[in-house]
């Protein structure tokens, strides 16, 4: 990542923009998101959509190795910082992944070895709140990523 940042300093002229997306070392965590209607309806559509309520199921199971990854790319540019770059703006969000079914999100984890993994026990409680969900649910990892924009000093 310091190699590439280097790069992007040694190309871009003077004032030009670095942009940098990337998730952050939090954990990523599952919740199960289902609508909710108004007045009690049973069909929930786009008129009658009041909320769509989330609830948090708990973290998922890190790669201590690939979380080290996500920091050594966040150090990397806080590095640059003040002597090749300004911080022009940082924000960070929610990146959203949704699966339909709990087949679908451990095939997913399985072929995906930057996410983590979901020990049985969270997926048993996915189980119990899809179960009990008024509408359909989708199974949502919730993956906090950060966007930097570096201004070449």
């Amino acid at each position: 990542m310091t190699s590439a940042v280097a790069e992007a300093h040694r190309v871009l002229h003077a004032g030009g923009l670095l942009l940098d997306i990337h998730p952050t070392d939090e954990p990523s965590t599952l919740e199960v998101w289902y609508a909710i209607a108004r007045d009690g309806a049973k069909q929930v559509t786009a008129e009658n959509l009041e909320a769509v309520r989330r609830t948090l199921l708990g973290p998922l199971q890190h790669d201590p190795d690939i979380r080290r990854d996500f920091t050594c790319a966040t150090d990397a540019l806080v590095d640059a910082l003040d002597v090749l770059f300004d911080l022009a703006a940082s924000r960070t969000f929610e990146y959203q992944y949704f699966f339909d079914s709990l087949d679908e999100l451990t095939d997913y984890l399985e072929d995906n070895h930057e996410h983590a993994r979901a020990d049985d026990e969270l997926l048993e409680q996915a189980a119990v709140v899809m179960s009990r969900a008024p509408t359909p649910p989708k199974l949502v990892i919730i993956q906090r990523t950060l966007v930097t924009a570096l201004r070449k000093i």
